[in-house]
C-alpha cells in the first residue's frame, strides 16, 4: 500500500476497487493523528477493552501484541492494533501524566514545561541529564527581582546532605561555600580539586566565627599535652594500668590501655586513653550545655570519643577531622579516646575547644605547656638537701616554693637518698599549701644535720 511520507496516511491505487475503504482508513488516521492524544507512555500490555481509536506510545519492555513496537504510536482501529512510526517533530498529549511529549528522532521527551510541573530537564544552550538537570551555557546568568526583593534559595534534605555552590576550573574543584555535613556555613578551597582547606566556619548557634587554616585564629586547646610530648613520669610507652599515667595529663581508661609515641604520632594499640578537663582553668563553673569539638590529625582507623556523658566516632582519614558533642557533666570533663576496631588506631595532635567548628593546631609552647601540666603533677629534676646544725630533738626545715599553684595541696612521693643524725625517721618532704611545700629532718643530738630527697614527685591529679 503506499502511504503519505508524513503520517502514512493510505492513498488510492488507480483502478482501486473499493475505493471507500483507503480513504475511510486515511480519514480515520488523520482523526486519530491530528491533535494525537495518547493514554499513556509507560503501559506495557495492551489494555483488555480499548476504546475504537484508543492510542498508546509503547514503552521499552512491552508484551503481548505492543511487543518489540518500542516508541511508536498503538492505534486501536477496526478491532485490531495498528503501528505507526513517529518522525521527528511528532507530538502527542499524554494523558495520564497530563503533558505534551515530543518525539525528537530517537527519544520521547517533555516538549515544553507545563503550568507549575516544568521540565524534568532543562537545557539553555547545553545538555542537561539527570545530575543536572538544568544546565546553561552563557557568558552571564541573570536573577533580577519582579519589582521587590529576589532570594536564590538552595535546599536540602538533612543536616548530614550538602547545599553548596562549587566554583570549578577546567571541571575542576577550586573553592564551595555552602553548608555541607551539617548546619554550620563554610568556606573551603583546593589547589587541585582533591585535597581541601578549610577557611572559614561559622556556628550556626552563636555567629562564632573560625578561621581554621589560619594559625593566628585558631580556637584554645582546652586539653593540655595534646602532643603527648610532655612526660615527666618517663613513661617509655606499652602496658597501663586502669587509671595509671602515662605522658603528662593522660591516663588508661577503666580497662587499662597500650600506648606509644613516635614523633607527634601516638599510637593507642589497645585500651583507651582518658584526660580530665578542670572547669574552672578555662573559667567555667561547668562544661554542662556547651558545645565542644574534639579533633586531631593523621587518623589512621576509626576511633571512638567521649566527652563527659556524651559519645561519637572519628572516622579514619588524613588532616584535621573532629567530632562535636554537648555533654551535659558537672564538675571535671572526662576526656576518652578509643580505637573502634580491634587493629588500634595512630593519631596526632588532639585538640579540644569550645564551639562546633575544629580549628587548626595552634602549639602553646612548651614552657606554658609545662606551666599548666605542672598544675597537677611535678618533678622537680634535682635533689632537695636540708643541711645545718640544730639541737638534739629540733627539726631542720627548708620551704620549697613549686613553680606554679597546684589545683590543690599535692600529695608528695620521694626517697631518701641520704641522711646523717637523723632521730630515726623523722625526715621527709610535706604540701603545706598548693604553691609551697616543706623538707624537714628532726636532730638526733646537737650538730650537724642532713638529709637528701630524690625522686620528687609532686601530685594534684584530678
Amino acid at each position: 500500500m503506499i502511504v503519505t511520507p508524513r503520517l502514512s496516511l493510505p492513498l488510492l491505487a488507480a483502478g482501486q476497487a473499493q475505493k471507500h475503504v483507503t480513504h475511510n482508513d486515511a480519514l480515520t488516521r488523520l482523526d486519530a493523528l491530528i491533535q494525537l492524544g495518547v493514554e499513556s507512555r509507560t503501559q506495557t500490555q495492551p489494555p483488555a477493552s480499548p476504546g475504537e481509536l484508543s492510542a498508546y506510545i509503547v514503552p521499552a519492555g512491552a508484551t503481548g501484541a505492543f511487543a518489540g513496537r518500542t516508541d511508536q504510536i498503538a492505534l486501536f482501529e477496526d478491532g485490531g492494533w495498528t503501528f505507526l512510526q513517529p518522525r521527528p517533530g511528532w507530538q502527542a498529549w499524554v494523558a495520564d501524566e497530563a503533558e505534551h511529549q515530543l518525539w525528537t528522532g530517537s527519544q520521547w521527551r517533555r516538549a515544553t514545561p507545563v503550568s507549575s510541573l516544568g521540565a524534568e530537564r532543562w537545557g539553555v544552550n547545553a545538555t542537561a541529564d539527570t545530575a543536572n538537570r538544568f544546565a546553561v551555557s552563557s557568558p552571564a546568568s541573570l536573577f533580577s527581582h519582579e519589582g521587590g526583593s529576589h532570594r536564590l534559595i538552595v535546599n536540602k534534605a538533612a543536616p548530614s546532605e550538602t547545599a553548596s555552590v562549587l566554583f570549578q576550573d577546567g571541571w575542576s574543584g577550586r573553592a564551595e561555600f555552602g553548608i555541607a555535613g551539617d548546619d554550620e556555613f563554610r568556606v573551603k578551597v583546593s589547589a587541585d580539586g582533591s585535597q581541601w582547606s578549610e577557611a572559614l566556619a561559622i556556628d550556626s548557634a552563636s555567629g562564632a566565627v573560625a578561621l581554621p587554616a589560619s594559625a593566628w585564629a585558631c580556637g584554645s586547646n582546652l586539653l593540655l599535652n595534646g602532643d603527648f610530648r610532655l612526660n615527666q613520669r618517663g613513661f617509655a610507652g606499652g602496658s597501663l594500668a586502669a587509671g595509671a599515667y602515662g605522658f603528662d595529663r593522660w591516663k588508661a581508661g577503666a580497662g587499662g590501655a597500650d600506648a606509644s609515641r613516635s614523633g607527634l604520632t601516638l599510637t593507642l594499640s589497645s585500651g583507651s586513653l582518658q584526660q580530665l578537663v578542670e572547669p574552672e582553668l578555662w573559667g567555667l563553673e561547668s562544661f554542662a550545655g556547651v558545645s565542644l569539638t574534639l579533633s586531631l590529625e593523621a587518623l589512621s582507623a576509626a576511633l571512638s570519643v567521649t566527652i563527659g556523658d556524651r559519645s561519637g566516632t572519628i572516622a579514619a582519614g588524613a588532616g584535621r577531622r573532629g567530632v562535636t558533642l554537648t555533654p551535659g557533666t558537672t564538675g571535671a570533663l572526662a576526656i576518652g579516646l578509643a580505637p573502634l576496631g580491634s587493629g588500634g588506631a595512630s593519631f596526632r595532635r588532639v585538640k579540644l575547644e569550645f564551639g562546633t567548628v575544629a580549628t587548626g593546631w595552634q602549639d602553646r609552647g612548651r614552657p606554658l605547656e609545662e606551666l599548666l601540666c605542672r598544675r597537677y603533677h611535678w618533678r622537680p629534676d634535682a635533689t632537695l638537701l636540708i643541711d645545718g646544725y640544730q639541737q638534739a630533738g629540733a627539726p631542720l626545715r627548708q620551704t620549697l616554693a613549686l613553680p606554679v599553684p597546684m589545683r590543690a595541696a599535692p600529695s608528695v612521693s620521694y626517697v631518701v637518698s641520704q641522711e646523717l643524725n637523723v632521730q630515726g625517721s623523722d625526715r621527709g618532704v610535706a604540701s603545706l599549701s598548693p604553691s609551697l611545700a616543706q623538707g624537714f629532718a628532726t636532730a638526733q643530738a646537737t650538730g650537724r644535720v642532713r638529709a637528701g630527697f630524690e625522686g620528687l614527685a609532686f601530685d594534684a591529679e584530678l
